[in-house]
């Protein structure tokens, strides 16, 4: 009986211990386990380089399948720093990664990029080893002063260069108002704060039209400072129209400079010369070395009856 009562006693004792000092779960507090995948959720998934964390992936749902690196995941929410000081948000209704390889893709995904612009796109591939980001279906893009969509994009946020592959159109914001956009290609370079926009190129303002193969928008400071346009270039402007292969649009001086073989018409009066300058403002232009011609207009013909 002694002996039966001490049993019980460091029962009690042992049970006492184990209740004051339980261990604690290192994983999610809520697991399923099945044939093929263990659930985890409210899981965190993250990646180093050279000792320092480099991305992070969260899901309110991840399926983990079994002796494989494959999850999916649901609910997503996480950061990339493609390198020191840039950090890239972005979230998702669902996707699914090899953790191992450090690829994967999310559906219904928006980036953010340290405040200047947000990436939508209903689906978008990823790479974080080489710092990539692609998609071959819709996407819109919207930045401080300008709005984009277009379809295809490829995002190389190591060296912060953006490009929607086509069927692009838009609009960039100005103190002089604004001007819209389309062309079969764009490229977003942040560092310069350059848009570039390649291939069938439509500018329109307020007070001008601008046609041509390629145009490159510099900004300073958020705002644009000037367009280059580049082969074929035809500016509309108040009945005027001017030709070259190579025009400058100063905004903030509301003038064109047209080099390269430029021609101005207006009231049947064309005129070549070296370099033109045509102010918007004043609807006034000047020529260097000009060489002009008439041009008549056809005399109406008709019979008597």
């Amino acid at each position: 009986m002694y002996v039966a009562a001490a049993f019980i006693a460091g029962i009690v004792l042992l049970a006492g211990y184990y209740f004051v000092n339980k261990p604690k779960s290192v994983a999610s507090a809520h697991v399923e386990q099945g044939e093929k995948v263990i659930i985890f959720k409210d899981i965190k998934y993250s990646g180093e380089k050279k000792g320092v964390i480099d991305w992070e992936i969260r899901a309110k749902l991840m399926r983990k399948y079994i002796d494989t690196t494959r999850v999916e995941m649901e609910g997503i929410q996480g950061e990339y720093k493609p390198k020191p000081g840039t950090v890239v948000t972005f979230t998702g209704a669902k996707g699914e990664m090899d953790t191992a390889k450090e690829i994967g893709s999310v559906q219904q995904v928006e980036v953010f990029y340290k405040g200047e612009y947000v990436i939508k796109s209903p689906s978008m591939e990823f790479d974080f080893k080489k710092s990539l980001a692609y998609t071959t279906a819709p996407v819109e893009l919207k930045g401080k002063k300008f709005t984009m969509v277009g379809k295809g994009l490829n995002a190389d946020t190591a060296e912060q260069v953006i490009t929607v592959e086509k069927d692009v159109s838009g609009t960039i914001q100005n103190e002089k108002g604004n001007y819209k956009f389309a062309a079969d290609k764009f490229v977003y370079l942040l560092k310069e704060g350059t848009y570039i926009f390649e291939g069938n190129v439509v500018v329109r303002g307020d007070r001008m039209d601008m046609f041509c193969d390629k145009v490159r928008v510099l900004s300073t400071q958020d705002e644009m400072e000037k367009i280059e346009a580049e082969n074929q270039v035809r500016i509309v402007s108040k009945g005027t129209i001017a030709k070259s292969r190579r025009a400058v649009y100063y905004l903030k001086e509301d003038r064109v400079v047209l080099t390269d073989e430029p021609e101005i018409v207006k009231d049947n009066i064309a005129m070549k010369g070296e370099i033109i300058t045509y102010n918007l403002t004043s609807d006034k232009f000047s020529v260097e070395k000009p060489k002009m011609r008439i041009e008549q207009k056809p005399k109406a013909t008709g019979t008597k009856g």
